[in-house]
């Protein structure tokens, strides 16, 4: 829940924890190893399925109430923090910014028209996809895709193969792709290839809880600095903002609030709207998924990615 999660964080980062010392720490499984995750799935067939969360996009998140905690736009001279909001209501196509067709046969229809003219590319990267059901469902209502599903664990990959034979060797348009693949990385992608969005439903939460405490900008505090560029959370959101092409969003959901997910994910730097010139992404969003006790994440990758030594050349130039 929100409010258990809310006391895990207290305790896990608070500097004068006795959690946080040597003989104390908090039980949490190594989630950040291959080997954790092959142990996992070790004993799994194709017909097991874990959603984190206990939601899915069948199950909670087509249509969903929430409460806006924060927005930040790019040009903003503020974060806004807002609480107390009034309970809207939103979908997963609004919120991905794709195309839902009336009938998956449509949808189908309209996949092979991109794939002809090249018009368009609606594609859905889901990080660390595990067994869950939500690739097939963005398919089965009616997202045109292609849905490409990455893991870092080559035996839940090979159950997934099995469950899904008719969206892969018996289709006739193949829209659903698995990929062995670390999100840290994500090697396997071209820069700017994915045109649809990338959906995350429990890594970086995962993560998150694995990561230990986070530090001071002196490196006071024991964990990664809020901006350790090579901290595994900050090499997920990088990879992502590489493969993503300008414009699309990255969504993913975690029980944590703002103040420890987002110097996580993007670093202190990054939420200082005074050095706007460095940051990555156009728009931040938090919403409060009220019917599924979770919050949902939304950053969108900018147009145009201006550096502050890019900058300072122009200026010279002119």
């Amino acid at each position: 829940s929100l409010r258990g999660r809310k006391l895990f964080d207290v305790l896990q980062h608070h500097p004068s924890s006795p959690l946080n010392s040597s003989r104390f720490r908090l039980p949490c499984p190594p989630y950040h190893t291959p080997e954790y995750w092959d142990r996992l799935f070790k004993d799994m067939s194709s017909d097991d399925v874990f959603e984190w969360g206990d939601f899915d996009l069948q199950n909670g998140l087509m249509e969903f109430r929430y409460e806006k905690l924060l927005h930040h736009v790019d040009g903003a001279n503020q974060i806004d923090e807002q609480q107390g909001n009034d309970v809207q209501t939103s979908t997963f196509a609004e919120c991905m910014g794709i195309s839902q067709l009336p009938t998956p046969e449509e949808a189908i229809e309209r996949y092979e028209e991109h794939q002809t003219n090249k018009e368009r590319n609606e594609s859905i990267l889901l990080l660390g996809c595990g067994n869950s059901k939500v690739g097939e469902q963005i398919l089965m209502n009616s997202f045109i895709g292609p849905v490409l599903q990455i893991d870092i664990c080559s035996k839940v990959m090979q159950l997934m193969t099995q469950r899904y034979k008719k969206y892969l060797t018996e289709a006739a348009s193949k829209r659903m792709e698995f990929i062995i693949d670390d999100a840290k990385g994500l090697t396997a992608l071209s820069p700017d290839s994915v045109g649809g969005g990338v959906l995350d439903k429990g890594l970086i939460d995962v993560l998150h809880c694995s990561a230990g405490m986070l530090s001071t900008d002196n490196g006071g505090f024991m964990g990664a600095s809020y901006d350790d560029d090579k901290s595994p959370i900050r090499q997920v959101v990088d990879s992502v903002h590489r493969v993503l092409q300008p414009s699309r969003p990255f969504l993913f959901f975690s029980r944590s609030e703002p103040d420890y997910v987002l110097r996580r994910t993007l670093g202190t730097v990054h939420l200082d709207s005074k050095k706007g010139v460095r940051r990555k992404w156009s728009e931040i969003q938090v919403l409060k998924l009220v019917d599924l006790d979770v919050l949902l994440y939304r950053f969108v990758k900018a147009d145009n990615i201006v550096t502050r030594g890019s900058r300072q050349k122009n200026m010279r130039r002119k």
